[in-house]
C-alpha cells in the first residue's frame, strides 16, 4: 500500500520564532527531490496552520515573507488562530 502524501524537503531555515510571548513554528518546504518553489507554513501554539498561497523561488524569500508579515501584521498575532465568527 502506498502513502499518497508526498515527502517534503524542509529548509534549514525551518524553526521556531518567538515574539511577545507568542511562539510559532515556521516551516519552509517543497517536494523532496525537486528544484520547485518553496512553501511557507506557520503553525501557532494551538496547532492552527497558516499556509501562504504564494510560493517562493528560494527558502530565503519564504523566510523574508514571514518576517514581512510579522512586521506588517502587528507581530506574531498575525498568525494566531482567528477568533470564532459570531452569528
Amino acid at each position: 500500500m502506498s502513502d499518497d502524501k508526498p515527502n517534503m524537503e524542509f529548509s534549514d531555515l525551518t524553526g521556531r520564532a518567538t515574539q511577545d510571548g507568542i511562539t510559532v513554528t515556521v516551516n519552509v518546504y517543497r517536494p523532496v527531490g525537486t528544484h520547485g518553489p518553496w512553501t511557507l507554513e506557520v503553525i501557532d501554539q494551538t496547532g492552527w496552520s497558516t499556509i501562504l498561497s504564494e510560493t517562493f523561488a528560494s527558502d530565503e524569500d519564504a523566510l523574508d515573507a514571514f518576517t514581512d508579515a510579522v512586521e506588517e501584521g502587528g507581530g506574531m498575532r498575525a498568525f494566531l488562530e482567528p477568533p470564532p465568527t459570531l452569528h
